[in-house]
């Protein structure tokens, strides 16, 4: 082997540097604290999440479904509906009527941009 290393060495072909990796890989597990915990910190503000799944060694891809399940987690727990109560009909006219209605659902005017 020694010999044929050397032999390389002087026709001018580089060497190449191989690991050998034995066993069976296995899947991390991650604990729900550990997730918690890197998913809170990818979700403050100024944050890159790319560097936070680098410094935690997560993959990014796998972070972002963390998020999502976070985000849609929480998004379960809100109301989806405003609760409305109807009252009785007032006893103005339809036009008085139609105007209160528009002025109800007419949405904020907010300057654009």
């Amino acid at each position: 082997m020694a010999n044929a290393m050397l032999d390389a060495r002087q026709e001018g072909d580089s060497y190449r540097c191989v690991e050998v990796i034995t066993g069976e890989r296995q899947r991390r597990r991650w604990t729900g604290e550990e997730k918690a915990r890197i998913v809170a910190e990818s979700f403050e503000e100024g944050v890159n999440i790319f560097e936070v799944a680098r410094r935690n060694g997560v993959a990014r891809g796998l972070l972002t479904v963390w998020r999502r399940q976070v985000a849609a987690a929480v998004a379960g727990k809100a109301p989806s509906f405003v609760p409305i109560q109807i009252g009785a009909e007032s006893s103005g006219t339809t036009d008085e009527r139609i105007s209160s209605a528009q002025e109800i659902s007419a949405p904020p005017t907010r300057p654009a941009g």
